[in-house]
């Protein structure tokens, strides 16, 4: 049965995973990401849409004390798709030659981890 309260955790991360990633390659295509564009795109993606994600999805799997230490799990899953968010956005669009972007390094690993982190925190101590 828990098995089946991860679905929703993991949806709602891999649709606003998945909403972020067309937005960035759409944009990117019709040309609207020049410029200050990608300034926006990193704040709503990066900085707003992903990490509130992060910290829903971890809440709620933090929230299944019968999953006991395995919901630490979720802290790994969650920083690491948004590092892959990075690298399939910016590391992969400076490969192609369509921008110049900073690549992803450790500090996007922890930009992903802290949200989740406080998320998860906040569902295990109101578990039941």
């Amino acid at each position: 049965m828990e098995k089946r309260r991860l679905i929703k955790p993991a949806i709602i991360y891999g649709v606003v995973w998945l909403a972020c990633l067309v937005l960035y390659w759409g944009s990117l295509a019709t040309g609207e990401l020049g410029g200050g564009g990608i300034m926006g795109y990193v704040i709503l993606a990066l900085y707003i849409a992903l990490p509130i994600a992060g910290i829903v999805s971890a809440f709620l799997i933090g929230r299944m004390a019968d999953l006991g230490w395995w919901r630490l799990a979720a802290l790994i899953a969650i920083a690491v798709l948004y590092v892959l968010h990075t690298v399939a956005t910016f590391s992969l669009s400076n490969a192609l030659g369509f921008t110049n972007i900073a690549p992803a390094d450790l500090a996007v690993f922890m930009y992903g981890l802290i949200p989740a982190a406080i998320g998860l925190a906040v569902g295990c101590a109101t578990a039941k």
